[in-house]
């Protein structure tokens, strides 16, 4: 069985461009994470596209490394014909992760990655916000720029089709953030900051159903006027799991296209209530803590939920606390 494992950063998506440090540092994470992973699976050759710029994987049955004449995306996609399945990681940004998601499906590929519908609803903060307030879910109210919220002492200004806190921007001053908003280009999204922890979930889905695999606190910075986004703990907020497992649940009927590894931001208020920010209908940093932390092979989770219909989840998972720390 031939699995393409496509990270979009490390196989190239910036070749001819700068890549920022703390970018790459989650990319290789990542990549590194899904290839030892499949690397653990018997029969299982992994095909793997890479950018010279940055550190060289362990495990690839074949790598094309890029060389100056090589257009990325025409390299992915003689891997992707090479391949039964095809394992992505892409940002939602510029509908990057949509139009590499539409690829695989023309192809006729195996997807291990959620459906394109999926990931052009979940691509878009706004979307996913009136997706998901329609279904009852716990959402933070999002409003598009330049409206804003009405309650709340604080905002959040990010891109609607933004990842993690990249151009992510909190105003305290009403004022201050009016100004902004009359400058700013078109495609942000405005939500109230919610004070609280910030974390996130780990899940595999299915159909509209979904498999809880982490509770996680990310570490999250505010320094003049900046959101970033430092790492976090998987399974730092464990203790919530019941409530967790609930809204995964949620989450998942309410975009049944989203399959295999994905992630949602939320927020833990200081009232114990839960605030969704964001669905990824992909995995996430987090994933790079996820088999210490379960005790199990997360590639093999992801072919058991793909194979079998009667998927559940082993017996005797853990719940270990791994952190993950970015940027140091």
């Amino acid at each position: 069985m031939r699995i393409l494992v496509l990270e979009y950063i490390t196989a190239g998506g910036l070749y001819r461009e700068p890549i920022p440090v703390s970018l790459a540092q989650e990319a290789i994470l990542m990549r590194d994470a899904m290839l030892d992973a499949m690397d653990g699976v018997p029969g299982v050759n992994i095909l793997l596209a890479h950018d010279p710029h940055l550190p060289m994987p362990t495990h690839a049955s074949q790598c094309h490394v890029l060389n100056d004449d090589d257009e990325p995306w025409q390299i992915w996609m003689s891997l992707m014909a090479a391949a039964d399945m095809v394992w992505l990681v892409a940002p939602e940004s510029a509908g990057v992760l949509q139009q590499l998601t539409e690829a695989v499906e023309a192809s006729g590929k195996v997807l291990l990655t959620s459906a394109s519908e999926a990931v052009r609803m979940a691509g878009s903060k706004w979307q996913t916000y009136r997706q998901l307030h329609g279904a009852g879910v716990p959402v933070v109210e999002t409003m598009q720029a330049p409206h804003r919220p009405d309650s709340g002492s604080a905002w959040v200004v990010k891109p609607d089709d933004g990842v993690s806190c990249d151009n992510a921007r909190y105003f305290h001053d009403a004022d201050a953030l009016e100004s902004w908003l009359q400058n700013i280009p078109a495609g942000h999204i405005v939500q109230p900051y919610v004070r609280g922890l910030p974390a996130s979930l780990t899940m595999l889905c299915r159909g509209g159903e979904a498999w809880l695999l982490a509770c996680n606190q990310q570490l999250v910075e505010v320094e003049q006027g900046r959101i970033r986004y430092c790492g976090g703990i998987v399974n730092g907020t464990a203790e919530r799991w019941t409530d967790f497992d609930e809204l995964a649940r949620q989450v998942a009927a309410a975009i049944p296209g989203l399959f295999g590894y994905v992630g949602v931001d939320l927020i833990i208020g200081n009232d114990g209530c839960l605030h969704v920010l964001e669905v990824n209908p992909r995995l996430t940093t987090s994933f790079a803590g996820l088999q210490a932390a379960i005790h199990y092979n997360p590639a093999r989770l992801l072919l058991d939920l793909f194979y079998n219909e009667d998927f559940k989840l082993p017996s005797g998972l853990q719940r270990n606390r791994i952190e993950i720390k970015l940027n140091d």
